[in-house]
């Protein structure tokens, strides 16, 4: 079984629908998945929103990426512009090697750090919920880039 860590914002109604998507879509992908998504642990033992709580969630976080085999990642943030938080875990995980799946739905050019670090980038449902996570086939970024 391959365990997922699933990277993107959830910061709206419309980033916490699109994540919900992604998700349900994992789950229906003919491999077993095991899928980590950060917007179903942000509870910690300390006091939320506090200094604490932030490096709590963020070692909880780290810990779980490191776990991963592979990354889904949602680019689509504000305007066009990917969640630096989803940068961040897209970037570390590059650096771990491991493989970084990359889904946007919403059209916008995309820096190249992020289009070159990706194994597949995806843009619609069928090929999300179809894709091989044995064969990990690479799938090129098509588009413009910042």
């Amino acid at each position: 079984m391959k365990h997922v860590y699933l990277a993107g914002p959830f910061f709206s109604n419309e980033q916490v629908a699109r994540l919900k998507q992604v998700e349900r879509s994992l789950a229906e992908n003919p491999q077993p998945l095991a899928v980590y998504a950060p917007r179903l642990y942000q509870e910690g033992s300390s006091e939320p929103n506090t200094p604490e709580w932030a490096r709590e969630i963020f070692e909880k976080d780290v810990l779980e990426l490191t776990r991963a085999d592979v990354v889904v990642a949602v680019l689509d943030y504000h305007e066009g512009i990917t969640d630096p938080g989803t940068a961040f875990e897209i970037g570390a995980a590059h650096v771990l090697n491991k493989p970084v799946i990359a889904f946007q739905e919403k059209a916008a050019a995309v820096n190249l750090m992020l289009t070159e670090s990706v194994q597949a980038y995806l843009t619609d449902l069928t090929a999300r919920t179809a894709y091989d996570f044995e064969k990990m086939a690479h799938r090129a970024f098509v588009g413009d880039y910042i």
